[in-house]
C-alpha cells in the first residue's frame, strides 16, 4: 500500500481547499444580503471566490500534470 501516504495527503489537501471554498461561499451569501446581490462589495467577494476555485484547479487539475491545453 505504497499509495496509502499520498492519498492521505490528498485528501487532507482537499479538505482544507474545501473548507477554504466554503468560508468564502458563505461569507459572499452573507455580503450579498448585507449589501445587495449587486453590489460592489459583493461582486468583489464573488471574484474572489472565483479566483480562489481558478487557483486550486489550476494547481490541482489532472490535466496540468500532463501539460494539457484547454
Amino acid at each position: 500500500m505504497s499509495g496509502y501516504p499520498e492519498i492521505c495527503a490528498s485528501q487532507e489537501i482537499s479538505g482544507i481547499y474545501s473548507e477554504k471554498i466554503e468560508e468564502k461561499r458563505q461569507k459572499l451569501l452573507d455580503t450579498a444580503k448585507e449589501y445587495g446581490t449587486f453590489s460592489k462589495q459583493t461582486l468583489k467577494v464573488s471574484q474572489e471566490l472565483d479566483q480562489l476555485i481558478i487557483e486550486i484547479q489550476e494547481k490541482y487539475s489532472p490535466s496540468r500534470e500532463r501539460g494539457a491545453a484547454f
